[in-house]
């Protein structure tokens, strides 16, 4: 099944390449990029979020 889907995806690219010169695939790509940078750039910032809300809260002490 993989080796249809992958054959299809093929073809399908090297239509596109032939008869459009790649423009709905460099537009297709150009959105997954644009989706991948969107979600790596809201995990920095949450990861950024999270590290400066540790700092700030005051050190636990050790009660023995």
């Amino acid at each position: 099944m993989f080796r249809l889907l992958l054959i299809i995806a093929v073809l399908a690219i090297g239509y596109d390449a032939v008869v459009h010169q790649g423009a709905y695939t460099r537009s297709a790509w150009v959105s997954i990029v644009g989706l991948a940078d969107s979600a790596v750039t809201n995990a920095k910032n949450m990861g950024e979020k999270n590290m400066g809300e540790t700092a700030r809260e005051e050190p636990r002490s050790q009660t023995n």
